[in-house]
């Protein structure tokens, strides 16, 4: 049996999370929270999911942008993505979100 992870990718009212069985062997139960603003409003996306890897070196992304925020938190516990804690995240700014944040996400931007 593999770690039990909460997955809703890209609700922004997290009410259709599922629980899933992460099929990576040594994944990473994840959650990301995005904060955007657009046109002087703060729009805030949240994602959980299981990844093979913990993303939160951010220093990759391709685009800077002061607009967008994201918060990633991992861990290796069995439902411990339930919610993005308040300790031991990273902020980093963004423009382009790693692991797909999903079209609400993307329309936001555009």
């Amino acid at each position: 049996q593999g770690l039990e992870c909460y997955h809703c990718p890209d609700d922004p009212r997290e009410s259709s999370c599922n629980t899933t069985t992460c099929p990576f062997p040594d994944g990473f139960c994840v959650t990301q929270e995005a904060e955007i603003i657009v046109d002087s409003q703060r729009r805030k996306v949240k994602s959980h999911k299981c990844l093979s890897y913990c993303p939160t070196d951010l220093e990759n992304s391709t685009i800077k942008d002061p607009k967008v925020k994201v918060k990633i938190s991992c861990c290796q516990e069995d439902l411990c993505n339930a919610a993005v804690p308040t300790e031991g995240s990273t902020w980093t700014m963004a423009g382009v979100l790693l692991f797909s944040l999903s079209s609400v996400l993307l329309q936001t931007l555009l």
